[in-house]
């Protein structure tokens, strides 16, 4: 909602996309009721949000918002948004382990022992994503690329698919040229690449200690 360039005072331009989204904001709180949310949580969803719009509501007044305000009021809504990001994340993951479970009754004990999961992500979140996170500790199968392969922002089932079958050539040519199923899934020349650079071509940059511009 807020970046660098808004740590001053807002053009007419800015202050009218502000209060589109104050709109969009009151739109959304409206409809919490229909949101199957327990009391507790809708306590906090309005809270979340009604401190949310005092402080939009106090920024177009003022037109401009302070970097320390703002600071201020991200760490004072940090405590009520981890509350929902714990019940958010035990919800995705019971009904993950539900669907998961109804799928492996149906398979046979080698069908389980060669699966391999596909999860779609997206960059940001692709470092211990939920998901990936389940599949290791179930698989126990604690590298991703091996069993467990992330699909960075591949969206369409079939480019997925193609993804997991260039993991699974890769992992084999791995293993029958250098004994090593992961050694494909990173760059062919990144042991020479290394030994060249830190004993070769920049050899004179580390030993001088040059670390930056000169």
């Amino acid at each position: 909602m807020f970046d660098r360039s808004d740590f001053g005072e807002f053009t007419e331009e800015r202050v009218a996309e502000l209060r589109e989204y104050k709109k969009l904001i009151v739109d959304a709180e409206s409809s919490l009721g229909d949101r199957g949310f327990s009391e507790g949580q809708l306590q906090r969803q309005h809270k979340i949000i009604d401190d949310s719009l005092a402080f939009l509501d106090a920024a177009i007044e003022n037109r401009q918002a302070q970097k320390t305000a703002l600071d201020d009021f991200a760490r004072q809504i940090t405590p009520l948004l981890l509350e929902n990001v714990d019940e958010a994340a035990k919800v995705e993951l019971d009904a993950l382990h539900s669907h998961v479970s109804e799928w492996r009754h149906e398979m046979t004990p080698d069908e389980w022992k060669t699966l391999h999961v596909v999860v779609m992500v997206a960059h940001m979140p692709r470092d211990e994503e939920l998901t990936v996170q389940y599949f290791q500790r179930l698989l126990n199968d604690p590298i991703e690329g091996h069993r467990i392969i992330c699909a960075e922002g591949l969206w369409e089932e079939p480019r997925a698919l193609d993804l997991l079958a260039t993991h699974l050539i890769d992992g084999n040519a791995g293993e029958a040229f250098f004994g090593d199923y992961m050694r494909m899934h990173r760059d062919l020349l990144a042991d020479a690449a290394r030994a060249y650079i830190q004993n070769t071509l920049l050899k004179s940059e580390h030993s001088n200690g040059v670390t930056g511009d000169k």
